[in-house]
């Protein structure tokens, strides 16, 4: 590893890649680790896109907190008191439907416990030798079926080790490309990010788009449970002097430098 980043570091180059991905238009949603990728979609509102349409309303000029996710019932935040409109959860379930002609986003960003060579995750739990259930995980909620909808999946994790990128997933709560395929459904996850890289997908599989300039290609594939394709990889570019500014903007009181991240990729 090259000269070390701090957390705030790190998060801010992450948000500033996601950021650059969402266009015009769109709607995102997101769920765990929504500081940072709120904070991904505000500065897209600010920089290049500023009719994203964050689910449930937030606008970058209306005001908006990082921690917690904006349309908890946690009424120790104001979050709730910024959001343009609640849904009720049967109301969720009717776009999230293939027959419906609405979808509850374009874009979709989720991590996993696990995430496999196809782009699957897994928030469901972690398998023993013997088959059974040894770690249970906070469970896929409405993750099934938003992210098999959305036209775009982006995936993210805290952390780039062996035991987070695994070469088939223990249980299945996104489906990857192939699994994706089998069911009939097209496409599959565009990116997946962490603190040392940015993947993408190429015939179904995950390889690297790009290293962070703290990290180095071999960390990052010695790290990673299954081969990735091999060729150039470049460097991911570092935020703009304009995106560091919309970020302090955003984030005044560095949110993005408290979340759960491991800036050194964590235990190999």
């Amino acid at each position: 590893m090259s000269e070390p980043r701090s957390r705030s570091e790190v998060a801010r180059l992450l948000a500033c890649v996601v950021a650059r991905e969402l266009r015009d238009g769109e709607v995102v949603a997101f769920g765990l680790h929504a500081e940072l990728l709120l904070a991904s979609a505000l500065l897209a509102q600010r920089m290049h896109a500023p009719n994203l349409r964050i689910r449930h309303g937030l606008r970058a000029e209306r005001g908006h907190e990082l921690s917690p996710a904006a349309w908890t019932e946690d009424r120790s935040s104001r979050s709730h008191t910024l959001v343009e409109d609640l849904e009720a959860h049967d109301a969720i379930l009717d776009v999230a439907s293939r027959s419906s002609p609405m979808r509850f986003c374009d874009v979709f960003l989720v991590g996993g416990m696990q995430i496999d060579r196809e782009g699957s995750t897994n928030l469901i739990g972690i398998a023993g030798q013997d088959g059974r259930m040894k770690v249970r995980g906070p469970g896929s909620i409405g993750t099934t079926s938003i992210g098999t909808l959305a036209r775009h999946v982006i995936l993210f994790s805290g952390e780039h080790t062996r035991r987070r990128f695994v070469e088939r997933v223990d249980y299945v709560s996104v489906p990857g490309w192939r699994r994706r395929a089998a069911a009939g459904l097209e496409g599959g996850p565009a990116l997946c990010l962490t603190p040392l890289a940015v993947m993408d997908f190429a015939d179904g599989w995950m390889r690297l788009r790009s290293v962070h300039r703290h990290a180095t290609e071999e960390e990052v594939r010695r790290r990673t449970g299954f081969p990735l394709p091999s060729g150039p990889v470049p460097t991911t570019p570092s935020p703009t002097p304009e995106e560091i500014g919309a970020l302090e903007a955003i984030d005044p009181h560095d949110r993005l430098g408290s979340i759960d991240l491991l800036p050194d990729g964590g235990a190999p």
